[in-house]
């Protein structure tokens, strides 16, 4: 079995997403690419992830041909790989969940704007929403990557969030830290007027997050 790490931390992955509340049942999504072969692992479409191990992920080259798995990929994989292509050194993963709050803004149509530091910390931006798009429109591979365009994050229309990432923990983070930020944005707004950080502030807090927060030198 090639790829046996990375196939293993997709799945741990895919593991946490109920966990966290951001899917249920056979929902949502994990995909990463392996920087030294350039091989994607996903996971299969439509089974639950408790009844998988590591060598039910499947592996593909970056146009979907199949190298080596048993199960259909996610079928989603164009949009996954659509991400990777067009920001090959910053996208190695790909989280795709149903989280409720999240969701519910992309059920409006309404992006997410950028309310607390942490959101700031690793969006640096609101999160934009697309239109509706089947896996069958001829759009879904291309509008959701046009949409995000240099961001981490972009809703589907009436469907769900998608989160990015260098790595499998980033892209979880994003997508944990949207959740919340949906979350907090939606109660504050049944107590007054949310006050969004602004476009200087959001880029400022993530910079420093990224370059100097923690144990980063300065």
């Amino acid at each position: 079995m090639i790829l046996e790490e990375l196939r293993a931390h997709v799945l741990q992955t895919a593991l946490l997403l109920p966990k966290y509340n951001l899917v249920w049942m056979a929902g949502g999504t994990v995909c990463a690419r392996d920087p030294e072969t350039g091989y994607v692992v996903v996971t299969p479409s439509g089974l639950d992830y408790e009844r998988l191990s590591p060598d039910d992920m499947i592996v593909t080259d970056m146009d979907m041909n199949l190298v080596e798995g048993k199960f259909r990929p996610s079928v989603a994989l164009n949009l996954w790989t659509g991400f990777m292509r067009v920001r090959p050194e910053e996208i190695f993963a790909v989280v795709h969940t149903h989280s409720p709050h999240a969701t519910a803004f992309s059920v409006v149509h309404q992006p997410i704007p950028v309310i607390t530091e942490t959101m700031a910390d690793w969006f640096g931006q609101p999160v934009p929403v697309t239109r509706y798009l089947s896996v069958e429109d001829p759009e879904f591979p291309t509008l959701p990557v046009q949409v995000m365009g240099n961001g981490y994050a972009v809703l589907l229309g009436n469907h769900g969030p998608i989160t990015v990432g260098k790595t499998l923990e980033h892209a979880l983070e994003r997508a944990v830290t949207l959740e919340e930020a949906a979350r907090t944005y939606s109660i504050a707004c049944s107590i007054g007027k949310p006050v969004t950080l602004t476009a200087e502030q959001a880029t400022a807090s993530f910079d420093y997050y990224h370059h100097r927060y923690g144990q980063k030198k300065s």
